[in-house]
């Protein structure tokens, strides 16, 4: 139960580079959950077992690092259950593939629709130093902040049937003014900082934190399109939030190329 709060504040209250769909498809997941009854063991206080990430596989001499699932940072075990991605568990994994003397490349196989913007741009960094060859792999859904991780890599492939792109930023507030307001509701506050209270769901957004908020999705935004564009020339076009199919994705120079499987990444395209 304590989980849910953070998940709540992760979906509304900061900046995202995810699609539109898999938020709403999460934001009913979750409004389920809540609405279910409490269980005993919800109450405990107590964490699930932490259980140790699976090594990514190695085939030959080309370890396979998976990025599958909604992308976050310091997820929980409930995230983690619901088809999370944990960046530092990348991390590590990437540490691993780059230690190992017998691997000579790496194949990020990149299953996600994106998530939260936190860890994102540390990460892509990371991928960019890898001093190995680096490839990416899409044959299903590779957007948003997954867009940002795999352009990063050397190599970009995938398949034509899969989904690429949704290059962009966005932030929900809750506004739940007119709900209370039908329900004879008030709530009163006191605050310290002329900005402490942006976002809080009994007030709408005054039009200078509309601006302040605009402002920080529009440089996020610029950050996305640079790593997008640092190892490939993407027109400004193409990096609006749209998403492509692969030979769409090709044209618009997103990908570098189209191929029927991960095996062929592996035997060294």
């Amino acid at each position: 139960m304590k989980q849910y709060p953070h998940i709540f504040a992760e979906l509304f209250y900061r900046p995202l580079v995810i699609t539109r769909a898999k938020h709403a498809a999460i934001c009913k997941i979750l409004e389920a959950r809540m609405s279910a009854p409490v269980r005993a063991d919800d109450l405990d206080g107590g964490d699930a077992p932490e259980e140790k990430p699976d090594m990514s596989p190695i085939i030959g001499e080309t370890a396979i690092i998976p990025v599958h699932g909604i992308l976050g940072k310091h997820l929980g075990w409930m995230a983690m259950a619901s088809g999370g991605c944990d960046v530092d568990r990348v991390a590590a994994d990437i540490d691993a593939a780059v230690a190992n003397n017998n691997v000579r490349q790496i194949v990020f196989d990149f299953r996600t629709p994106g998530g939260s913007v936190t860890g994102i741009p540390e990460l892509g960094r990371k991928i960019y130093g890898i001093p190995k060859i680096t490839k990416a792999f899409v044959d299903e859904e590779c957007c948003s902040g997954g867009m940002w991780l795999a352009e990063q890599c050397q190599h970009f492939y995938g398949t034509e049937s899969a989904c690429y792109g949704s290059i962009g930023v966005w932030c929900a507030y809750w506004d739940s003014t007119r709900a209370m307001e039908n329900a004879g509701e008030r709530l009163q506050s006191v605050q310290a900082g002329k900005y402490k209270l942006m976002g809080a769901y009994w007030k709408p957004l005054t039009r200078e934190e509309e601006q302040i908020l605009q402002e920080d999705v529009d440089k996020i935004h610029e950050q996305f399109k640079d790593a997008v564009n640092v190892r490939r020339e993407v027109p400004e076009e193409f990096m609006q939030g749209q998403c492509f199919d692969g030979p769409d994705a090709l044209d618009a120079g997103l990908i570098d190329g189209l191929v029927e499987d991960l095996q062929e990444l592996v035997d060294g395209i």
